[in-house]
C-alpha cells in the first residue's frame, strides 16, 4: 500500500462518517453526561474500573465504557448508545426526541417530524403538513399543505418549478435556465412571462420589451403605453388620459381641464375659468357634418353639427321633436337673468331644449341661443350672458346671425361690430378689440394696469405701478416686478433665461444660454463683496470679486489672482483713508504643473508644500515633512523615519522587519523581525530567539532559552516551567489555592495533578495506564496498576484488591 491508498481511506472517511463526529444533539441531553467524576466520589459511583471497560451504576444512573469505542448511558434525562464511529444513538425518556446514526444514514426524530439522511447525498424528511428530499447536487424537491417546490441542481440554474395552492384554485411558476419564466394561474390562465433580456409580461399588468424601447400597462383602472417618444396614459378612475410625442405633441384630458399642443404652432387649453385656443398654421380637417337623435326626461330631440376646415366655420343645432310630457318648469329668482359677463359659459346644447350656435375663425367670435338664454362672445374678451325673457337694453342685429351687438347701462358696456371692433367696459376695466384680435387694448383701474396687444396674444404690452412687460410668442417673453422690498425683471427666449432682483440689501444679474450652456452671474449681498461668474461650458469659467479673480481655461489651465487685504483686513473694519494692495497669485495650473505661493506640484508625480517653518513633499512615492523641531519620511511604510524634539523613530513595516526608536540618551527600541530590544510599553523584552528571550514587568516576568529548551512564567497569579516546548518537562502552579500540574514527556514519563475538592492528588505514568496512585485528605487511597491490578482504601476504611473487599 503506497500513500495514494491512504489518501483515498482518509477522503472516505470523511464522507462516511462525519456526523459519528458530529452526531445530532441537544445540549439538555448532553450536559448530564459530561459532568466529572474523580477519587472517592468515582470510586462509590463506579462498580468496575479498568483498562477494558467501566461500569457505572448508582441512583438513576448506570454507564458502560468498554475499549474506548462502546459506549451505553441511562441516564435521568436520556438514553445513548454508541460504537465508534460506526454507531450512535440517543433518545429522551421526557419527549419525543430520538437520533440514530448507523455509518452515514441518520434518522433525527423530534414532536412530529421526522428528518433522514444518506449523508451528504441525500436528505428527506415530513412533519405534520410538509415533506421534502433533496439529492446533491441533483434537484430538490419540497412541499406542504398549500405549496410544493421542484428544481435541480440543488442551487436550480437549469430547471425550478413551485406549485402554490389556495383553496380550489392552483398557481404554476416555472423557471429554466435562470432566462425564461413563467406563471400559470388554474382558474385565469396564463399570468406572467419573460425572456432575460428580450420580453417580459404580466398579464393585467405590463408588457416589457426593452429591445424596442416597448412598455405597456394594463392593469383595470390604468393603462398605459410607451414606445420611444411616444407615451400614453389613462386612468379610468380618476377619469385622466395623457397622451405625448415628445418633443411635439400633447394632450391632457381631466374633468374640468383640457390641453392640446402641436408644438409651436396649436394650443389648445380650457378648465372651469376659461378656454383659450392658438392655431397659427390654420390647418384643416375634413368637412363635417352630422345629424344625431338624443333623448332627455323622455323627451326626443334632433342634433346638428356642421364645420368647415377645422372649424374655421362651425354651426350646432338642437331641435324638439317629440314632447316627453309635463316638464319641469325652470323658474330663476330675480336677478339671475340680469346681463353679465361670466369666464365660463352657464349652459350648452345639452342642458337645453333647443340650441343654435355659431362659430367663426376658430373660436374668435361665438353666439349661442339656447331657449330664452344668449351668449356672445369676441375674442378674448368674456362671453356675455343674457335672457330674452328679461327687460335689456340688448341689441342684436340681425338676431339670427348678429354682426353687430350693443349693451350698455352705467355700469356695464359690451359692444361687437364683427368682424372690425369689440369693446367691454365696467366700473374698473376697459378692453378694446379691433380687427378680431388684430389689435387689443386693455385699461384697468387697479394699480393703473395698461395693455397692448397686436394679433392677440403672441405680441403684448402691458405696464403698470406695480410692474410692466412684453412679449413676442414663442419667441420671446419679458415681466418686469415692483414691490417694496424688490424689483425684478426676469426675460424668456427659446435658447435664454434672464433674470435680475434688485434689492434693499442685495443685487442678483443670471443670464443662462443653452443648450451650449453659457452662464453669467452678477451678485452683491450686504454682508460680501460683488461678485462675477462667467461660465462658457467646457472652454472658459472667470469669478472674479473685489478681492480675488480666478480663470480656467479648457479645464487644465486654472490660475487666481488675489490681494493682500482678503487675508489680512477685515471686511468690517474699514480704514478712513482707501489703502492700496499689490496682487500676488493665488495658483497656477498648466497641467500638469500646479504651483502657489507655498507650494509647487507635477501632477501626480509630485507635491510639494512649504511655509515660513515648515516643508512637505510627495514625490515618487516618497513622502517628508520637515520643520524646526524636527522631520518625518516615509516610503510606502516600507521606511519609515520620524524625530522630535524628544524622540527619534526609524522603522520598517510598522517595525515589523525593523524598529530603531530612542528618546534623549535612552534607546527605547532595537529589533530587526523579532530580534532586539524593546522597552515601549509596560514591560522591557530581550528577544534574540531561539537563543534566548527575557520579559520583565511590574508583576511578572519571563524567561526563554534555546529553540523552546526551558521557558518560565512567574507573575502575581501563578508559575509555570516548560522545557523542551513541554514535551519533555511541564509544571503549572496557582498561586491563589496551591493548585498544581505536572507532565514529565507529556505524562508518559510521571504525571501529577490536583483537584481542590477533597484534597485530591493523582500521581501516575503514561496518564495511569502503567500505574496510577490516588489520595485525598479524607483517608482515601488508590493504587493501580495496568488498569487490571488495583487496591483501594475507601472512605469508611473498607479495603479491596481488584474491586473486592478483604
Amino acid at each position: 500500500m503506497d500513500f495514494k491508498f491512504y489518501r483515498y481511506v482518509l477522503v472516505l472517511l470523511f464522507i462516511t462518517f462525519p456526523l459519528g463526529i458530529f452526531p445530532k444533539t441537544w445540549p439538555d441531553l448532553e450536559a448530564e453526561k459530561k459532568i466529572k467524576v474523580y477519587g472517592s466520589e468515582r470510586s462509590a459511583k463506579f462498580t468496575a474500573s479498568n483498562i477494558f471497560y467501566d461500569v457505572e451504576n448508582w441512583t438513576n444512573h448506570y454507564s458502560v465504557r468498554a475499549l474506548g469505542i462502546y459506549r451505553y448511558f441511562d441516564y435521568p434525562k436520556a438514553k445513548t448508545k454508541s460504537i465508534f464511529p460506526f454507531y450512535y444513538h440517543i433518545q429522551s425518556k421526557s419527549d419525543n426526541r430520538e437520533y440514530k446514526r448507523i455509518l452515514n444514514v441518520n434518522i433525527t426524530k423530534e414532536k412530529e417530524s421526522i428528518d433522514q439522511s444518506f449523508y451528504p447525498f441525500v436528505f428527506w424528511g415530513k412533519d405534520t403538513n410538509k415533506s421534502y428530499l433533496t439529492t446533491i447536487p441533483f434537484f430538490f424537491l419540497s412541499s406542504n399543505d398549500t405549496n410544493s417546490k421542484l428544481g435541480f441542481p440543488v442551487i436550480p440554474l437549469l430547471y425550478y418549478h413551485n406549485l402554490e395552492t389556495s383553496g380550489e384554485n392552483k398557481n404554476y411558476y416555472s423557471r429554466l435556465l435562470t432566462f425564461l419564466h413563467f406563471e400559470i394561474n388554474e382558474k385565469q390562465g396564463f399570468q406572467e412571462f419573460s425572456l432575460f433580456p428580450l420580453v417580459y409580461y404580466s398579464k393585467n399588468n405590463y408588457l416589457f420589451l426593452p429591445v424596442l424601447l416597448y412598455y405597456q400597462n394594463q392593469r383595470s383602472n390604468e393603462n398605459e403605453y410607451w414606445m420611444g417618444p411616444i407615451y400614453y396614459a389613462n386612468n379610468k378612475a380618476k377619469e385622466e388620459s395623457l397622451f405625448v410625442g415628445f418633443p411635439i405633441i400633447g394632450r391632457y384630458r381631466k374633468p374640468g381641464i383640457e390641453f392640446d399642443l402641436i408644438f409651436p404652432f396649436y394650443l389648445n387649453y380650457a378648465d372651469v375659468a376659461g378656454d383659450y385656443h392658438i392655431n397659427l398654421l390654420w390647418y384643416t380637417k375634413t368637412n363635417s357634418a352630422n345629424v344625431n337623435i338624443a333623448s332627455n326626461d323622455g323627451s326626443m330631440y334632433v342634433d346638428f353639427d356642421f364645420g368647415i376646415l377645422y372649424n374655421l366655420v362651425g354651426y350646432s343645432q338642437r331641435t324638439k321633436v317629440l314632447n316627453g310630457g309635463d316638464q319641469f318648469k325652470k323658474t330663476n329668482p330675480a336677478g339671475l337673468n340680469d346681463p353679465k359677463l361670466i369666464k365660463k359659459r352657464e349652459f350648452n346644447r345639452d342642458s337645453s331644449e333647443n340650441f343654435i350656435g355659431y362659430q367663426l375663425f376658430f373660436g374668435i367670435f361665438s353666439y349661442e341661443k339656447a331657449d330664452s338664454k344668449r351668449h356672445i362672445r369676441l375674442l378674448p374678451l368674456a362671453w356675455f350672458t343674457w335672457d330674452e325673457a328679461s327687460n335689456d337694453n340688448v341689441v342684436l342685429l340681425p338676431p339670427f346671425f348678429p354682426i353687430w351687438f350693443s349693451y350698455q347701462t352705467e355700469d356695464l358696456e359690451y359692444k361687437i361690430l364683427f368682424p372690425i371692433y369689440g369693446k367691454q367696459k365696467d366700473k374698473d376695466s376697459e378692453f378694446r378689440v379691433y380687427l378680431l384680435n388684430f389689435y387689443l387694448t386693455e385699461d384697468n383701474k387697479e394699480n393703473n394696469h395698461k395693455e397692448r396687444s397686436y394679433f392677440w396674444p403672441f405680441i403684448n404690452i402691458y405696464e403698470s405701478d406695480i410692474g410692466s412687460g412684453h412679449r413676442i410668442l414663442p419667441f420671446y417673453i419679458h415681466k418686469k416686478e415692483i414691490n417694496d422690498k424688490n424689483k425684478i425683471n426676469n426675460t424668456y427666449t427659446l435658447f435664454s433665461i434672464y433674470h435680475q432682483k434688485i434689492g434693499l440689501a442685495s443685487n442678483l444679474t443670471e443670464f443662462l444660454f443653452w443648450p451650449l450652456w453659457i452662464s453669467y452671474e452678477d451678485k452683491q449681498f450686504s454682508h460680501s463683496e460683488r461678485e462675477h461668474t462667467v461660465w462658457i461650458t467646457p472652454f472658459f469659467y472667470r469669478n472674479s470679486r473685489e478681492s480675488r479673480a480666478r480663470t480656467n481655461l479648457f479645464w487644465f489651465i486654472d490660475w487666481e489672482w488675489y490681494k493682500e487685504q482678503d487675508l489680512n483686513l477685515n471686511s468690517k473694519t474699514k480704514p478712513a483713508i482707501p489703502l492700496e494692495y499689490d496682487k500676488k497669485l493665488s495658483h497656477l495650473l498648466i497641467f500638469p504643473f500646479y504651483k502657489t505661493n507655498t507650494s509647487f506640484s507635477v501632477i501626480p508625480l509630485s507635491f510639494n508644500d512649504w511655509s515660513g517653518e515648515e516643508f512637505t513633499t510627495f514625490t515618487l512615492l516618497n513622502y517628508y515633512k520637515w520643520d524646526r523641531k524636527g522631520h518625518y519620511y516615509n516610503f510606502l511604510y516600507l521606511i519609515e523615519s520620524e524625530n522630535s524634539e524628544v524622540d527619534y523613530r526609524f522603522r520598517s513595516l510598522g517595525g515589523l522587519l525593523w524598529g530603531f526608536e530612542k528618546r534623549k540618551s535612552e534607546i527605547d527600541r532595537m529589533t530587526f523581525m523579532w530580534l532586539g530590544y524593546d522597552n515601549r510599553s509596560h514591560q522591557t523584552t530581550f528577544n534574540f530567539f531561539p537563543i534566548v528571550r527575557f520579559a520583565d514587568a511590574e508583576k511578572e516576568k519571563s524567561r526563554m532559552y534555546g529553540p523552546f529548551l526551558y521557558y518560565l512564567y512567574d507573575s502575581e497569579e501563578e508559575k509555570t516551567e516548560v522545557m523542551l516546548a513541554g514535551v519533555g518537562y511541564y509544571h503549572n502552579k496557582t498561586k491563589t489555592d496551591n493548585q498544581y500540574s505536572t507532565y514529565i514527556l507529556l505524562g508518559v514519563l510521571y504525571q501529577e495533578k490536583t483537584e481542590i475538592e477533597r484534597g485530591y492528588i493523582k500521581r501516575g505514568s503514561l496518564w495511569g495506564w502503567l500505574w496510577e496512585y490516588q489520595t485525598e485528605d479524607n483517608g482515601y487511597e488508590k493504587f493501580s496498576i495496568l488498569k487490571l491490578f488495583s487496591y483501594s482504601k475507601e472512605v469508611d476504611g473498607t479495603k479491596r484488591i481488584m474491586g473486592i473487599s478483604i
